[in-house]
């Protein structure tokens, strides 16, 4: 085991073998202010690079590259303006490490060039400013990459796994304001998992392409202002985006492909959006908006088989079904009073329901389909008034549909059907 002092950074940095060296250990401790360490592992089997500094504005730079077997990089920083890199290159059974406790955290770590089996983490804890962190791993088979951020301001996460099967990303992000996560992944099978808990402000995204995809977005415990996308082509994928206790809120699900299933819950929000837009064949869609009030949900499906659903149990809620394609059906329950519902429908064989049951509220519901064979129902059981009435309209074009308007209670309930 090697001791390393500042003086002494540029030695290992020089050791390079055209052999396949094994057993390596390369250890710096350094206490201080203004360190830098630097390590350098080239064609070096079972080799372990670690890197550990108490001080501050440290820089800890780790380089390893061209190995079959288990390469092992940590870094581990206290202090302030601390920045860490690791570098594993064409690097087998690697796994990288970096843990940092200060302000302006600054974490970088890359794994590329046919890394199978990697992994990759990165920790930080607290920030008085910007924290950062990026994981890159390209060209790596059943690889893994983590980020958790806690206690910062404006903390930012970057994920980015291209040409690799069987991926998996995880970023977790506690006790912030204004942090952003942002995870890109491409080719099949891919998976990721984005977490921001009691974080004002907040942005997470997801941007998969290819088959399977999963992506689950999770901003939960207050986290206000808080903004969620997943971006997925491709076929068979999932995407779901939680906001509990979230004020003005959006979340944005936009799938291509077939098989897709997207879901946005945001329970006791509001004042927040949802949105979800598919287009492909046999797609599933569905929106919980309960116990929030003022609130706005939207679903937007093109191409035959798809399944859209909105539910809202809040005051004052908007809700929104589109759907282009045979088959489809589009279902909104309104629980809460005062709210507003419309589903429009093209094409055959469609079904359109709408519930709307707040015990002492109005309600007004609307559905509109072009084709034959189409299925419309309106059910309406608030107390309407005169002054703020039920209103229910239907209106269907073409042959053979069907339509069904109940209201009960109330006064000067409005019911409109229209069949040409």
């Amino acid at each position: 085991m090697n001791v390393m002092k500042p003086l002494a950074v540029a030695v290992l940095a020089a050791i390079t073998s055209t052999g396949w060296a094994a057993g390596s250990t390369a250890t710096t401790n350094q206490t201080g202010n203004g360190n830098t360490a630097t390590t350098s592992q080239t064609s070096v089997n079972d080799s372990v690079a670690t890197v550990d500094q108490n001080g501050d504005n440290n820089t800890a730079d780790v380089s390893q590259a061209n190995s079959a077997n288990m390469m092992t990089a940590d870094v581990d920083t206290t202090g302030n303006d601390n920045i860490a890199t690791i570098s594993q290159d064409d690097s087998w059974f690697a796994t990288a490490t970096i843990e940092q406790d200060g302000d302006a955290n600054n974490a970088d770590i890359s794994q590329v060039a046919i890394s199978d089996y990697t992994s990759a983490s990165i920790q930080q804890i607290g920030g008085t400013t910007t924290s950062q962190a990026s994981i890159d791993q390209n060209a790596a088979y059943d690889s893994g990459a983590t980020i958790v951020q806690s206690a910062s301001t404006d903390a930012e996460a970057s994920i980015t796994q291209t040409n690799g099967f069987n991926l998996q990303a995880t970023v977790t992000q506690n006790n912030l304001i204004g942090s952003v996560a942002t995870v890109t992944q491409t080719n099949d099978n891919n998976t990721a998992t984005v977490l921001q808990d009691d974080s004002w402000f907040a942005t997470a995204t997801v941007d998969q392409s290819g088959s399977d995809n999963t992506a689950d977005i999770s901003q939960v415990a207050i986290s206000d202002g808080a903004t969620a996308t997943i971006l997925q082509s491709g076929d068979n994928n999932i995407g779901t985006v939680s906001q509990d206790f979230s004020w003005l809120s959006d979340a944005l699900i936009d799938q291509s492909g077939t098989n897709g299933m997207a879901s946005v819950i945001q329970d006791e929000s509001t004042e927040s959006s949802a949105t979800v837009m598919q287009s492909g064949d046999s797609n599933i869609a569905e929106v919980d908006q309960g116990l929030g009030d003022r609130n706005v949900a939207t679903i937007t499906q093109s191409d035959a088989f798809n399944y859209g659903r909105v539910e809202q149990s809040g005051s004052d809620n908007v809700g929104s079904v589109t759907q282009s394609g045979t088959n489809n059906v589009g279902d909104i329950d309104q629980w809460g009073g005062n709210g507003e519902a419309t589903i429009l429908q093209s094409n055959i064989g469609n079904d359109a329901y709408i519930n709307q049951t707040a015990p002492a509220e109005y309600g007004i519901a609307s559905i509109e389909q072009s084709g034959e064979g189409n299925v419309a129902d309106i059910l309406q059981t608030g107390l309407g008034t005169g002054v703020d009435p039920n209103t229910a309209t239907i209106l269907q074009s073409s042959d053979f549909n069907a339509a069904s308007i109940s209201q009960h209670g109330g006064a000067g309930n409005n019911a409109s059907i229209t069949q040409m």
